[in-house]
């Protein structure tokens, strides 16, 4: 009886793999079938990380692109055919690995060369102020940072302490260019010099260059330019809207609920 069973099992276990195999057989021949009628085309193909710089030329003979095989109805339409289309051209950004090689990611070096305008965002205008190194805040502005900009208006009336008071003409403006060094795009370097600091470009650094609305920029170039001071503000600072100066109340240290400039307390330890 035993041996009976046992040869009942064998005798299933066979017919399933049988079947499988049938199954596995019949599912193949179907894709092949199919893989028969999809026309296939030889495309290039981004195998390795490409920098943004480097010559077409150079990432075929370095591996970085190599030739496959794909289905025809994912061809993209402006993917190169030949080597010699994307040959003395530069990527134009980093380029990822398994991208199919298009004609736009390789320009020539003349426009690889970001135009200044293309830091300008959202229909944005660029302005320049001039400062000196006590209302530019000692020259330690650089591109990219945020800045208070106050301006000073001449008291009328009562005496005051406050000659010229400021009020803010606008918060958190970012800095486009100081000088003639401009904001890096994501993914650029600052140029530097062989021990590596960077280079100079040698325009006075009171040339205060921000990219701002076009509303903005006529109130910018409303104030006569000696009337700007800028404070610098970090990266996630909160803009709170400030009213004008009461010149007649008492001054911070003298009131019980201020006495330094950041409240009775004094400045958190950091």
């Amino acid at each position: 009886m035993g041996s009976r069973r046992t040869l009942i099992v064998i005798v299933a276990v066979v017919v399933g793999l049988l079947s499988a195999f049938a199954l596995f057989t019949y599912i193949g021949g179907i894709e092949d079938t199919a893989n028969d009628k999809v026309e296939r085309v030889e495309i290039f193909k981004i195998v390795q990380d490409i920098p943004k710089g480097t010559f077409g030329d150079e990432a075929f003979a370095q591996g970085l692109i190599e030739p496959d095989i794909i289905s025809k109805e994912y061809l993209p339409a402006t993917a190169i055919t030949d080597p010699r289309q994307i040959e003395g051209l530069v990527a134009i950004a980093d380029l990822s690995a398994n991208q199919v090689v298009v004609g736009n990611q390789f320009v020539s070096q003349a426009e690889s060369l970001s135009s200044f305008s293309s830091l300008l965002q959202n229909n944005e205008v660029a302005i320049t102020i001039s400062v000196d190194q006590v209302k530019g805040v000692a020259s330690l502005l650089v591109p990219g940072d945020f800045v208070n900009i106050l301006v000073n208006s001449d008291l009328v009336g009562t005496p005051s302490v406050y000659s010229r008071p400021a009020r803010f003409l606008y918060q958190k403006v970012q800095i486009l260019a100081v000088g003639q060094d401009r904001k890096l795009e994501p993914g650029e370097t600052a140029v530097t010099n062989p021990d590596g600091t960077p280079v100079a470009s040698g325009i006075s650094s009171g040339l205060i260059t921000f990219a701002v609305p076009a509303e903005a920029a006529q109130r910018i170039a409303s104030v006569a330019g000696s009337d700007f001071y800028l404070t610098l503000v970090p990266k996630d600072y909160q803009p709170t809207p400030l009213p004008p100066l009461d010149v007649g109340a008492p001054l911070p240290g003298e009131s019980p609920g201020q006495v330094t400039p950041y409240g009775p307390d004094g400045r958190p330890p950091s």
